[in-house]
């Protein structure tokens, strides 16, 4: 017998409602995909400088402001690797411009560094620990730099704290710096100060200006490499087959010394040649 009260426009709204319940989570996942916004890193995006030079890797430096976000890619779909950087909505990259960059091939799980500029647009990104970027961080010097020291305590704009390792040739001047003034730090690919500054703040916007345009001359070129023994001197294994020697500055032996034969190494050298840092890839 037929319930006089089920009329056909009910089981018709009945029937959608099941439908509708049923295909939930997989519309769910479609409107994400759908609504997404695919974030674009090339052309003019506000944030950061990009200057090409001959023979050495582009100068790429990070504008006063931006953001590091590291991002756990989530998956790849339809040209679109979906990145959870740990904020409320995930972030959507184009696997395009991921190739172009050089970051693919991904996978699940992957780690990604990303820099957010000041409009929380994303600037650029690369697998974590391959970063080449120098940055420009606005701050104030914590608590002083002993001489001879190698960590200076900055306090960024946001009232952060955060420990820098400041390379050699750029200990004597953040030595000199005052405490808790305004002042820019110059961070390089490592993430170590290689340059800083103090003053009035029309000293302060000229000198990020010229760092945005051109790189401090005290920058140092990149060696990779595979340690094969060092003293005075430090011969390396580069990924090209030959086996390179290098002289090193005086302050900079204890740490290659140090290292067992086989480390892989970035040696850093200055503008005569000579190892003045170096650095060790994430293990």
């Amino acid at each position: 017998m037929v319930n006089p009260h089920i009329t056909p426009i009910s089981l018709i709204l009945s029937l959608a409602l099941a439908l509708a319940i049923v295909a939930w989570p997989n519309r769910g996942l479609a409107d994400d995909q759908a609504n997404s916004r695919v974030e674009v890193t090339t052309g003019a995006v506000p944030g950061m400088t990009t200057e090409q030079r001959d023979g050495l890797p582009d100068y790429r430096v990070l504008w006063p402001g931006h953001r590091l976000l590291t991002g756990t890619v989530e998956s790849i779909s339809g040209g679109i690797i979906r990145v959870n950087t740990g904020e409320l909505l995930p972030r959507f990259l184009s696997r395009r411009e991921a190739a172009e960059k050089g970051v693919l091939p991904l996978k699940g799980g992957d780690k990604l560094q990303v820099v957010l500029n000041e409009q929380n647009l994303v600037v650029d990104y690369h697998l974590l620990g391959e970063e080449r970027w120098h940055r420009i961080i606005r701050g104030r010097l914590a608590q002083p730099l002993p001489v001879g020291q190698e960590w200076a305590v900055i306090r960024q704009e946001g009232g952060a704290e955060e420990a820098f390792s400041v390379r050699p040739l750029a200990r004597s001047k953040v030595s000199a710096m005052p405490i808790n003034v305004p002042a820019i730090f110059l961070t390089d690919e490592s993430n170590r100060i290689v340059d800083a500054t103090f003053g009035s703040d029309e000293g302060l916007l000229r000198q990020t200006a010229d760092w945005k345009r051109t790189p401090p001359k005290a920058t140092y070129r990149r060696v990779d490499g595979t340690l094969m023994r060092a003293a005075d001197k430090v011969w390396i294994h580069t990924s090209d087959g030959k086996e390179q020697g290098f002289e090193t500055r005086p302050y900079v032996r204890e740490k290659l010394t140090a290292l067992p034969r086989g480390s892989s190494v970035t040696l850093l050298l200055d503008d005569e040649g000579k190892v003045a840092d170096l650095s060790r890839p994430p293990v």
